[in-house]
């Protein structure tokens, strides 16, 4: 979908208040070009939009002038779907639900067989990285599956790590707007640009990136789909499931006016595990701020993957929140892969905690001394990041300054202040998320305003030598 039609579903999306947003009017505008015989109540089964919300978006399309009727496209309606979402299919690529995995490829894609032999040569799994190549069929079906849902024609996809190669799949259909893969492993890198260029696909770039560095910026907020099959374990899960949220639209600039983007798409792989780790799982996609649309089990099958029992899940997850996260922290230090922690059992020492350390400078030193004001904004800070405060002691100097400590159920933060300075100080200590030690302080720095300040954080409890780093926050130094 290109800029200016995103602009116009957005505003349409807007004008019908449908909580669904942007995507939520293409999926509409999709079904009723792939079946356009369906009535209204066929149409929302598939969509899953209420019949009133979606009388509401056709009224709209039709105010816009895209489609002629509540009910018919019109062929304007068609040409300006084939023009602007970039849509190939005119009916359903493939008429029979994934109930099951696909065990022989349709005539219809029977270029993909020439797929077989390529993957063949993928370079060895590396274990560490709990690489562990599905079978051909599985990166077929998995093509194919998203080609079924609307989320390859016209769209921007990009793969977070891709040892199977699902991307050169996704990129013989020739519907993409465009393919970006990031993986750690050069030689899977090399391997997919190397057959992308043979294979003679299109807008296909590959990035290296270990995903516990912060994000490029020029992927951030670009993405309609992502596709992953991350590391067996919740810590990977999760830190894959914050990039995905972090490259994914959720934002869109129209006439100077930001808008918010919600329903970008995340196709996930991963394994079994027993009910309660299965509960964590299913709390990390919740956390993140995606919901399961579907889940087809034992949709993926790799070739000698013991750690998985051969098969793992597929999961079509919707993103629902339209703000991301957006942090320059390094997690290189955070174990994710399997070995990791297998050897993190063997180690006397782990992470107890992160401690920042701040100061804030500034021109207006009256403003240093409405304590009360001071001591507000420093407890909302705490309460603002979820962290339990257990007690707080506080202190006015004479003739002007002021501390406070919280002791918080996970170690403790306090704040001192020196107007005649026109200074503060803070030190924060957590046992927690890194995250919320961040948004203590972003809250901080927008609530008092300093004319100039500096964080650092390290981490707690570990074997290495004291080192702290420094915090950028909004990609800004501070």
């Amino acid at each position: 979908m290109d800029l200016e039609a995103e602009n116009i579903l957005t505003l349409v999306a807007e004008r019908a208040q449908l909580a669904e947003g942007v995507e939520g009017v293409r999926s509409v505008l999709v079904t009723m070009y792939r079946f356009p015989s369906l009535k209204n109540k066929k149409v929302s089964q598939k969509t899953g939009i209420a019949i009133p919300a979606l009388a509401a978006v056709r009224g709209e399309l039709v105010k816009a002038g895209i489609i002629e009727k509540k009910n018919f496209l019109g062929e304007n309606g068609r040409t300006w779907i084939r023009e602007n979402l970039n849509l190939k299919f005119e009916h359903d690529p493939l008429p029979n639900n994934f109930e099951s995995v696909l065990t022989e490829i349709p005539e219809e894609f029977a270029f993909f067989n020439k797929i077989e032999e390529i993957l063949c040569n993928r370079p060895e799994p590396d274990f560490t990285l709990d690489q562990s190549h599905a079978i051909p069929s599985t990166v077929v079906n998995r093509a194919l599956y998203l080609l079924k849902k609307g989320d390859i024609e016209g769209r921007k996809i990009i793969f977070l790590g891709d040892d199977d190669a699902t991307s050169l799949a996704v990129g013989l259909l020739d519907l993409a707007e465009g393919i970006t893969v990031l993986d750690t492993d050069k030689n899977i890198l090399n391997f997919l640009s190397e057959n992308a260029k043979s294979l003679s696909i299109k807008n296909f770039r590959v990035v290296s990136h270990d995903l516990r560095e912060p994000c490029p910026m020029n992927i951030l907020n670009q993405f309609d789909v992502v596709v992953m099959d991350p590391p067996y374990t919740n810590d990977g899960l999760r830190l894959f499931l914050k990039r995905a949220k972090q490259v994914l639209k959720t934002e869109i600039e129209i006439e100077g006016k930001k808008h918010d983007v919600i329903g970008k798409k995340c196709l996930l792989c991963f394994g079994n595990k027993p009910p309660e780790e299965m509960k964590q799982i299913q709390l990390s996609i919740l956390d993140h701020g995606f919901i399961i649309k579907e889940m087809i089990p034992y949709f993926n099958i790799y070739k000698g993957a013991s750690i998985l029992g051969q098969f793992s899940h597929l999961y079509y997850l919707e993103l629902t929140e339209s703000k991301s996260t957006e942090d320059t922290l390094s997690l290189t230090l955070n174990p994710i892969y399997t070995s990791e922690f297998k050897k993190r059992k063997e180690l006397p020492f782990r992470p107890i905690g992160f401690h920042f350390i701040g100061e804030m400078h500034f021109n207006n030193q009256t403003q240093l001394l409405k304590n009360d004001d001071l001591h507000k904004i420093f407890i909302d800070a705490l309460n603002h990041a979820d962290l339990i405060i257990l007690d707080v002691y506080n202190h006015v100097y004479k003739p002007h300054g002021f501390s406070a400590v919280a002791i918080l159920k996970t170690s403790h933060a306090s704040i001192h202040t020196w107007p005649e300075h026109g200074y503060i100080s803070l030190d924060i200590f957590i046992c927690d998320e890194l995250s919320k030690g961040l948004k203590v302080i972003k809250f901080l720095k927008e609530k008092i305003k300093p004319t100039r300040s500096e964080f650092f954080y390290m981490e707690r409890g570990i074997d290495t030598s004291i080192e702290y780093k420094s915090v950028n926050l909004e990609g800004e130094d501070t």
